[in-house]
């Protein structure tokens, strides 16, 4: 069986880690635009007109495809467009009710449209009461054909728990500019204050060889207690949290699942301003005693560490049994070889 992947910058190199030997085409993205200024809901409010326009596109450079390139059958990571009549279609997303303060039910509409032309969506969370993702993915919307397939991550998940602490913070940045600098900028700032606190930060810049390290208004920080790295193998991303005892991160819901099949620490979640995805999770990790969250704006670490060390580390429970089921079945069914 032969694959394509299409993909485009930072999530390229990303994949290309991954399976080296696999072809990968050139396929753009939405390419939102983020301000430091304005919420990022309001944001992407603006730019709707734009994303229909790119969802429309790529739904026509996806038939091109399929014609060029005799395409049997698509799996579309959470693109909206890249289905087709002819072929067997799945989306994978977890996006099914947006959790937005204006808005919702127009935006969950045109979504659940968008999602009911594909003839599957699999959903990467846990059915029932024990989930991650809460009422984004519970209940299914009707005329939506999902299938619960449990958390994916890109790390396997380890055979135990090192207590080999190394660091006492472990600082994972993601997400889109100007956001990302700006939280990095003050997790640095306010480090500068903590010179007992080992703290290790992953840039979440991939492709970079070098730290990109932000200008600060004040002194400099401690080269002793603060190690900075721009982007890390799974492997030693994995020992970097596994090594670490607080978490301190973005609420993304990859996170979310990284951090459930490596196996959950303390940890702090800071969600992107305006994210209203992000800050919905947050609350809900919170709610489920997984995580505190708080607000960008206002931010104190010292306080924030403080709090995490009431917080217990969880089991790991992860598993990929039913993914492998549906994923199994639905080759099966087009036709194509079994894992």
């Amino acid at each position: 069986m032969e694959v394509i992947i299409g993909a485009e910058g930072a999530h390229r190199i990303l994949l290309k880690e991954h399976f080296p030997d696999i072809e990968f085409i050139e396929f753009p993205g939405y390419r939102i635009s983020y301000a430091e200024n304005i919420p990022a809901n309001v944001k992407v409010l603006l730019q709707l007109p734009k994303m229909i326009s790119a969802i429309h596109n790529e739904h026509e450079l996806l038939q091109e495809i399929i014609e060029k390139r005799k395409i049997d059958a698509v799996i579309s990571d959470n693109r909206y467009g890249l289905w087709n009549q002819h072929i067997p279609s799945v989306i994978i997303s977890h996006q099914l009710n947006i959790q937005a303060p204006a808005g919702n039910a127009f935006l969950n509409k045109a979504i659940q449209n968008y999602i009911g032309h594909f003839n599957e969506c699999w959903i990467p969370d846990y059915q029932g009461e024990n989930n991650l993702s809460g009422d984004l993915s519970h209940p299914v919307p009707k005329g939506v054909n999902a299938k619960y397939m449990g958390p994916l991550s890109r790390f396997e998940q380890p055979t135990g728990l090192n207590t080999n602490k190394q660091h006492d913070l472990l600082a994972i940045l993601s997400g889109p500019e100007p956001q990302r600098s700006i939280l990095e900028a003050l997790i640095l700032k306010q480090l500068q204050n903590l010179p007992l606190v080992k703290a290790l930060i992953i840039q979440g810049l991939p492709g970079n060889t070098h730290p990109r390290i932000p200008s600060l208004p004040s002194r400099e920080v401690g080269k002793s207690h603060v190690e900075i790295i721009p982007h890390l193998s799974d492997n030693d991303f994995r020992d970097a949290v596994n090594n670490s005892e607080i978490i301190v991160s973005r609420a993304g819901y990859s996170t979310i699942m990284d951090l459930h099949t490596i196996g959950w620490k303390r940890s702090v979640f800071i969600p992107t301003p305006g994210q209203t995805e992000q800050e919905y999770l947050g609350e809900l990790m919170q709610k489920k005693g997984l995580a505190i969250s708080y607000r960008q704006k206002g931010f104190q670490l010292k306080s924030a560490l403080e709090k995490a060390q009431n917080l217990n580390s969880v089991p790991l429970k992860s598993n990929l049994e039913n993914c492998l089921i549906i994923l199994d079945n639905w080759l099966e069914k087009i036709g194509g070889a079994k894992l």
